[in-house]
């Protein structure tokens, strides 16, 4: 069942899927008319289950499934990692990318998750930038509110920021 991302509680369990690129207005409206119907019919073992959906930034998808009301299972997220699957072969958007996003001004842009040093040698990103973290580490709406966004140097880029001690 379907209700407004405002009204989850903030211990909802989410997932984020992270856009390969900016998604477009048109495309947002076309992702929330697809999920929002999706989300209505989702279930886990025939038992309703009570989530939502918002893209955040242009650029991030978020489910977020209340599991005070049932829990997700394997089937369950199964559907709706095929559900972000079709819309990325209809939309040309991969919603499974791996690459570190961070905010760049007002643009949202990313590096390869295999080159943050170069990434900050470059210059590309310093300690103040914030970053957006892997969805792998955020569990709930609130971990969303408080963990998601970090500056470059309270994240696990910060070893990357310490000068290098030369061995006595």
């Amino acid at each position: 069942m379907y209700i407004s991302f405002e009204q989850i509680p903030q211990s909802a369990r989410i997932w984020v899927y992270q856009a390969n690129r900016t998604i477009t207005d048109s495309e947002v409206s076309e992702i929330e008319n697809t999920l929002k119907p999706a989300v209505s019919q989702w279930a886990a073992h025939g038992a309703s289950l009570l989530a939502s959906v918002k893209v955040l930034h242009n650029r991030f998808v978020v489910i977020a499934l209340d599991e005070n009301q049932n829990e997700a299972s394997g089937c369950s997220i199964d559907a709706s990692t095929r559900w972000f699957k079709e819309l990325g072969s209809r939309l040309n958007i991969d919603f499974f990318d791996r690459s570190q996003a961070y905010l760049d001004g007002n643009e949202i842009k990313t590096f390869s998750i295999f080159q943050p040093k170069k990434a900050i040698e470059s210059g590309l990103i310093s300690a103040d930038t914030l970053i957006f973290v892997n969805n792998n580490n955020l569990h709930t709406l609130a971990d969303l509110s408080t963990q998601w966004q970090v500056k470059a140097a309270d994240s696990y880029l910060k070893r990357f920021f310490k000068p290098i001690d030369s061995l006595a």
